[in-house]
C-alpha cells in the first residue's frame, strides 16, 4: 500500500470526488458546518480516497481493516488528534453512503480511534470551594436550593446527570446516605458530609415545600407529575436541568469574581482530588465516583456503607 505522505492533496480530481463533492454539500446545508470544518473533511476524504486508488481500493471495497491500516499508517506521520479527526470525516462520509444505498455498511464504525491526552479540569482550593457555597445565602426557595446543590456536588463527586436526576427517595437523611444512578443504570450509594445533609434538609423542608408550578399569568398551580418527586426544581417547579445548574454555578463564580474556567465537572473532580490529597484510599474514591471502567469495576464494588461514610467523614474537608 502506497504510503499517506506520498499522495499529493492540491489536485483537483480524484476516483470519487463527486461523491465527496455531493456529500460535502448536502453535509454543509444539513449541519450548517463551518467553511474550515468542511476544508478539513474535504481534505481527508481526498487524502483517503487517493490513498485507496494507490492501494487498488475504492470506497465500495473498504473495509474496516483497510481504514485501520489507513489510520496506523497516518499514526507514523500525525498527531492522535489529527488522526482521530480524520476517522471522524470518514466515519460521516460512510454513514451518509449507507444512508443513500451506496453502501450496506458503515466500515469506519466500530474502528477504534487514537487514544487522546486525558487534559483533567482544574482544581478549586479549599478555599474557593468555601466561597462559592458561602456565596448561596438566603433563605429564600431559590438559595436554599442552590446550597445545597452546591454542598451535593462537593460533598459527593456527583456527574451533573446524576445530581439533577436525584429523588426525594434517594435521600437517606437518617442514615446521610444517597442513592445514585449512574452511567448504565448503575446503582450505587453515596454518603453524605454533614454540612450538604443540613442544607439538603433545609431545602426540602423550607425551600422546595414553597416552589410552586406557574401558569402564564403568574398563578401557582400544582406541581407537574414529572416534577413531584425530583429533588432539584426550578422556580417554575419543573425539574431542574443540566444547563440550569450551570448557569446557577456561573452566577455564584461571578459573584465570588472567580474568573478561571468552572464547571460542574469540575466539583466532581475537586472532590476526588481533595479526598486523594487528605489521604483517602483510591479504591474507595473510585467507589464515590462510580467509575465503571474494567479496571476498577470488579474491585471496588463490595465496599459496605460504612465503610464509604468514614472516609468521607475522615478525609473530606466538608465531610
Amino acid at each position: 500500500m502506497k504510503n499517506v505522505a506520498t499522495i499529493p492533496l492540491s489536485a483537483p480530481e480524484y476516483p470519487g470526488a463527486q461523491e465527496v463533492r455531493t456529500y460535502l454539500a448536502q453535509a454543509a446545508f444539513e449541519a450548517d458546518l463551518r467553511p474550515l470544518t468542511l476544508e478539513n473533511y474535504a481534505r481527508d476524504l481526498r487524502t483517503f480516497a487517493r490513498w485507496l486508488t494507490a492501494s487498488g481500493k475504492t470506497f465500495d471495497t473498504t473495509d474496516r481493516r483497510l481504514i485501520e491500516g489507513y489510520l496506523r499508517e497516518l499514526g507514523q506521520l500525525l498527531s492522535p488528534r489529527t488522526v482521530a479527526r480524520h476517522l471522524s470525516s470518514l466515519r460521516g462520509f460512510f454513514r451518509w453512503r449507507v444512508l443513500e444505498n451506496l453502501s450496506s455498511v458503515n466500515p469506519a464504525e466500530d474502528v477504534d480511534g487514537p487514544r487522546l491526552p486525558q487534559h483533567l479540569p482544574g482544581v478549586l482550593t479549599v478555599e474557593e470551594v468555601e466561597k462559592i457555597i458561602g456565596a448561596a445565602a438566603g433563605d429564600d426557595p431559590a438559595a436554599l436550593r442552590d446550597r445545597a446543590m452546591l454542598e451535593v456536588a462537593y460533598s459527593c463527586g456527583l456527574r451533573v446527570s446524576e445530581l439533577v436526576s436525584l429523588r426525594r427517595r434517594d435521600v437517606e437523611l437518617d442514615s446521610g446516605m444517597l442513592r445514585v444512578i449512574g452511567k448504565g443504570g448503575k446503582e450505587r450509594f453515596v454518603p453524605v458530609g454533614d454540612r450538604a445533609r443540613d442544607a439538603v434538609k433545609s431545602y426540602l423542608f423550607h425551600g422546595r415545600a414553597n416552589i410552586r408550578g406557574c401558569d402564564k399569568s403568574g398563578r401557582t398551580r400544582p406541581l407537574p407529575d414529572e416534577a413531584k418527586d425530583v429533588l432539584f426544581l426550578n422556580r417554575h417547579g419543573r425539574p431542574l436541568t443540566r444547563f440550569g445548574f450551570w448557569s446557577i454555578l456561573q452566577t455564584y463564580l461571578r459573584r465570588c469574581r472567580i474568573e478561571t474556567a468552572v464547571t460542574p465537572h469540575t466539583f466532581r473532580h475537586t472532590f476526588a482530588t481533595h479526598l486523594i490529597e487528605g489521604g483517602a484510599d483510591l479504591r474507595v474514591v473510585q467507589e464515590l465516583l462510580g467509575h465503571a471502567s474494567i479496571s476498577t469495576t470488579e474491585i471496588y464494588t463490595h465496599l459496605d456503607r460504612e465503610y464509604l461514610r468514614e472516609t468521607l467523614r475522615s478525609f473530606h474537608p466538608r465531610g
